[in-house]
């Protein structure tokens, strides 16, 4: 699982600075240095980010999420997450073999 600095890293990968970095998702750069430093951030920001990547918002906002919990919390979010990748990767399967399924007769028919 990606943690929010990841995505943090991967933005500045994309902008080529953290000064656009924090541009782009509309905060300080002061901001985006507390993000770097506690690894957490606003749900808020976790949506802008997943945006300027054009990935799904749900895992970003897990990713925050993860950071900002301990204990029972903690371990429900990692579940969660772990749910939702699987998930994930099931629809992820079914879009791919698609169109296999569709040049394919079921032998039934």
């Amino acid at each position: 699982m990606k943690t929010v600095i990841d995505y943090i890293n991967d933005l500045k990968e994309k902008t080529g600075s953290d000064y656009k970095t924090a541009k782009l998702l509309k905060i300080d750069k002061a901001s985006l240095s507390v993000i770097r430093s506690k690894g957490r951030m606003a749900d808020e920001t976790a949506i802008k980010v997943a945006e300027a990547l054009g990935v799904d918002e749900t895992e970003v906002l897990i990713a925050a999420a993860v950071a900002r919990s301990d204990g029972k919390v903690l371990s429900a979010w990692l579940k969660i997450s772990k749910a939702v990748g699987a998930a994930a990767s099931f629809l992820l399967a079914i879009q791919i073999l698609s169109p296999i399924a569709t040049y394919t007769k079921c032998i039934l028919c």
